[in-house]
């Protein structure tokens, strides 16, 4: 399992966040598609869930744009930088317990 920094994580967030914005989207209106847009809808997922495997980042929710990347904490414990698709950055994270987990990062639990 890869473990991302903060600033790494951020990194790919620069990249990651105009091609999983319309994915969102769409998912989000899902059944007004046509045909042809929930193909296209299709392939895209299937792209970002390729990315998302061979660079080591989890989506969590695409209705709602969650994107989980394991970390370690100074401590050695394992956690998950927690982005969704509206923050400007990753400012969260969270333990096994999910979403409903997530706490604000204090940048020395990550030092």
């Amino acid at each position: 399992m890869r473990y991302f920094t903060l600033k790494e994580a951020n990194d790919v967030v620069k990249e990651l966040r105009p091609l999983l914005k319309p994915v969102v989207e769409a998912v989000r209106r899902w059944d007004s598609l046509s045909e042809a847009e929930l193909r296209e809808l299709e392939n895209q997922i299937q792209w970002l869930l390729r990315a998302a495997e061979s660079e080591g980042f989890i989506i969590r929710d695409l209705g709602n744009g969650i994107v989980d990347f394991p970390a370690l904490t100074k401590d050695g414990q394992l956690v998950y930088l927690c982005w969704k698709v509206d923050e400007p950055e990753v400012m969260f994270y969270h333990g096994p317990e999910g979403f409903r987990g997530r706490r604000r990062i204090r940048p020395e639990l990550f030092a």
